[in-house]
Formats: structure tokens, C-alpha cells, sequence
């Protein structure tokens, strides 16, 4: 008996081993003086992502070495798209080598003389991106081009740049699930005026999915909004730590967090909606409103821990009854607003709510604000450069002074906080640990299952 026992031991012990040695996978690399002949090894590198995702199967990882990738070719077409990369296959890893300077994919060539121009298209599943940069896309008489477009679930883009050209930063459309978009920036993406800069967003969630999950992202500098969930018809989305500055160019709509909303044409619309969650979040110097309910025809979202700092208007709560024009305009009356911040411009237009479900907010509370609370007001600091690990950079602007009244002053929302009660508006003092940010995104996360479940 003894004997069975420990041979059926061992038997399990090397069907583990041998699971945990396929579910390694192979490692293939991709490199700027490669070539789509080579092996894919290390010493003889592919030249393009899409010979290496041809070569890869579930559980590889490709790894990409810096330099300029020009000249990239287009994968497959639509009859909307042409793709330049078509990440098809799932559960693969795409990473910027370690040590080597970022990867960045230039897709400038590619012409939008006759379909939109899209960077990489996701429609697999629990895929991870990491550590590269896309830029160069142009839009022409297009109304709309992006850098991603994810369509696919589980998926992660970790410290993923889209800067300097005409399209959208990260669009999540289809079904896109459970998504982590995390320590991203979407900076200088300008559409045309006229055709596409009302329609280039940093980032945008339009999906009948649920679950996605926007981290510790930034948007600066674009025409259209920072971040944009209009016609997000699934379940709601959460934007946790994320930046917005100076967005709005040309004819874009200029806010920084757009949440909700779902047009004024009298069409159909989830009923209810989904409720989104925007917590620790900062905007500055948008060219409209900083955090803006859109005409949900319902709760837009928890509002919990937010700074507003000179924007157009900084929290603007407008809701609608319905989707038809006559009732697609009217105050908020069941958004949720707690511990949020606004200091320079209009603290807080179309709310027409009291009491506990607007509470602790600097706009309903009786303390003064003013440029003494803070260790600083350049907003610029939004821009500089991440840390190390891909984290948000550490700056002063917004962050409360000691003995401030809005330390303190806000109520236990159930997220982490240092002190007696938490702070008013995005950052606590004394700062939280790395942990504690960790934390924060878990909590997020965990709010987000139980209203689900609820």
C-alpha cells in the first residue's frame, strides 16, 4: 500500500514537472538587423513581430531589442482597417528586452489613402505587451485611426508609449474583458481638424465586455479627450491612478476622464447602465472639463479620491434621463462623490444631489482651499519621466502640505489611507508605500466584483 502510494507520488510529481516545463515555452527575439530567414534565437533574431508571432505558440515569450522599426508592412485588412501587427494567437509574451534601449515601431509608411491605419490589432486572449513604443500613424481624410485596437480579453499592455501622431492611444472595442492596461502613456496624439481630432482619444473603453481595468496610465496633449468610455455597454470599467493634463486640440471635445454617456439620438442603451470607478485620478489644464459624467442616462461612476486642477470646469456631473435630445441634458442626481479635490476653475457644475451620496468633497465641505495646501502648482510635472519600474513619476503638484485642513478630511470609502480619515483628493500625506499603491489597485478591483455581484 505504501508502495502504490508513493509511486502514484512520484507519478504526479513528474506530470507537474513536465506541465511546468511546457508551460515555459520557447523564447524566440526580434531585432532591428534581423531577418523573417533567421531562427528567431537570440544570435539569428527575426526582423518583425509578425514572423515571430507566426513562429510562437501559447506560453512563448518574445523578446524585442531596441532601435527604430521602420518600414513595417501591413498584416491583414478589414473593411475598415489595414493592421500593421495582428496579434491573433494567445496567451504569448511580447517584451522590450532587458538592458536595451525601448523598442519603437514607426508605422509612418503606412498609407490612409483608403482604410484606417491601426498599430496592432489584439483579438487574442491573455496576451502581455510590455515596454515598447508605437508612433508615426497618420490619418489623412480618415475620421478615426488608433495605435491599438483589443478586442480580445485577459490581455495586458504594461509601460506601452503611443506619442506623436494622429490616432487613438489604447482603444478597447467588441467584447474586451477583463483587460489590464497599466503604467501606459498616450501623449501628442493630434487627429486632423475637422475629420479625426474629435475622435483621437489617449484612451478610450467602448466595449460590451466588463471588467477592464485602466492603472496608473497618463494622456497629455491629445486632441480629443484623455480617456473616453462613451458607449462602454458592458460592465464598468476602472480608472485607478491615472493622469489627465492639458488634452483638447483642435475641434477634440477636451476633457480629461469622459465617463459614460451614450449619445442624444434617442437609440438604445443598457438599462441600467454600467457604473465605472474613478479613484486616486488627476486632471489638469484640460481644455474642458476635467472629470465629466457625459449624459449617462444613469450613475456615471463612484467618484472617490480625485484632484481637479484648472480645468475648464473640474467635476461636471451632467447626466440625462434618457438617450432621446429633450431628456439627454439634466443635472446629475445619482452620481456617487467622496474625498474628491477641485482647486481653479468651477469646482462642480451640473450636480443636483445632496447629502450622503455627495459628501466630504472640497466642493461640499466648509474648508477653504487655496494655493497654501499644496507643495506645488505646476501641473507640468505630470509629463516627467516614470520611475524605474514603470511607475508613475514623483511629483509635488497637487500633493497637500502638513497641517493643511484637507488633510483628514475625508470619510473611509473602504480604499487604504494613512491618518485618521482620508485626505481630500488624490494623494495622501504622508505618502503610502509601494505596497500600499498595490493595494489600492486590488481594492479597486475588489469594489468593483462586489457591485457586480450586487
Amino acid at each position: 500500500m505504501q508502495l502504490r502510494r508513493s509511486f502514484r507520488t512520484a507519478g504526479a510529481t513528474l506530470l507537474a514537472l513536465a506541465a511546468a516545463q511546457v508551460s515555459f515555452g520557447k523564447t524566440l527575439y526580434v531585432a532591428t538587423n534581423g531577418s523573417d530567414n533567421n531562427s528567431g534565437s537570440l544570435s539569428q533574431p527575426f526582423a518583425t513581430l509578425a514572423e515571430a508571432q507566426a513562429a510562437a505558440s501559447p506560453g512563448d515569450t518574445v523578446y524585442i531589442r531596441g532601435g527604430t522599426y521602420n518600414n513595417v508592412s501591413v498584416a491583414a485588412t478589414d473593411a475598415n482597417y489595414q493592421y500593421a501587427l495582428d496579434f491573433s494567437k494567445s496567451n504569448i509574451s511580447y517584451l522590450a528586452y532587458p538592458g536595451d534601449s525601448r523598442p519603437v515601431f514607426n508605422f509612418s509608411n503606412i498609407s490612409p489613402a483608403s482604410l484606417r491605419v491601426c498599430g496592432a490589432e489584439v483579438t487574442g486572449s491573455n496576451d502581455t505587451f510590455e515596454g515598447f513604443d508605437f508612433t508615426g500613424i497618420t490619418a489623412g481624410t480618415e475620421k478615426q485611426c488608433d495605435n491599438w485596437r483589443i478586442s480580445g480579453s485577459g490581455n495586458t499592455l504594461n509601460q506601452i508609449v503611443n506619442h506623436d501622431d494622429q490616432a487613438n492611444g489604447v482603444y478597447l472595442l467588441s467584447h474586451a474583458s477583463n483587460n489590464l492596461i497599466k503604467n501606459c502613456d498616450s501623449y501628442n496624439l493630434v487627429g486632423i481638424q475637422g475629420i479625426s481630432a474629435g475622435n483621437t482619444d489617449g484612451f478610450g473603453c467602448h466595449s460590451a465586455g466588463s471588467g477592464n481595468v485602466f492603472y496608473g496610465d497618463r494622456a497629455w496633449g491629445d486632441s480629443d479627450d484623455g480617456y473616453d468610455c462613451i458607449n462602454n455597454a458592458g460592465g464598468g470599467v476602472v480608472f485607478n491612478n491615472c493622469w489627465a493634463y492639458d488634452n483638447g486640440r483642435l475641434d477634440g471635445n477636451k476633457n480629461g476622464f469622459k465617463i459614460g454617456g451614450f449619445g442624444d439620438s434617442g437609440g438604445a442603451f443598457p438599462n441600467p447602465p454600467s457604473v465605472n470607478t474613478v479613484i486616486f485620478c488627476l486632471s489638469a489644464d484640460n481644455g474642458a472639463n476635467g472629470f465629466y459624467a457625459n449624459h449617462q442616462p444613469g450613475q456615471a461612476a463612484n467618484w472617490y479620491n480625485n484632484t481637479a486642477y484648472n480645468d475648464h470646469g473640474d467635476f461636471n456631473m451632467l447626466e440625462a434621463i434618457d438617450t432621446t435630445p429633450a431628456n439627454s441634458s439634466v443635472p446629475g442626481t445619482r452620481e456617487v462623490m467622496h474625498n474628491n479635490l477641485a482647486y481653479v476653475g468651477t469646482a462642480i457644475t451640473n450636480l443636483n444631489e445632496t447629502g450622503n451620496m455627495v459628501s466630504d468633497n472640497s466642493f461640499t465641505l466648509p474648508v477653504t482651499v487655496n494655493a497654501a495646501d499644496f507643495q506645488s502648482l505646476d501641473a507640468s510635472q505630470m509629463t516627467l519621466p516614470r520611475q524605474a519600474d514603470g511607475s508613475l513619476p514623483d511629483i509635488t503638484f497637487m500633493h497637500l502640505v502638513p497641517g493643511s485642513d484637507l488633510v483628514d478630511a475625508g470619510q473611509n470609502v473602504g480604499l487604504p489611507f494613512q491618518g485618521l480619515a482620508p485626505d481630500l483628493g488624490a494623494f495622501e500625506l504622508p505618502e503610502p508605500s509601494a505596497a500600499a499603491g498595490i493595494s489600492m489597485m486590488f481594492a479597486a478591483m475588489a469594489m468593483r466584483r462586489r457591485r457586480k455581484k450586487g
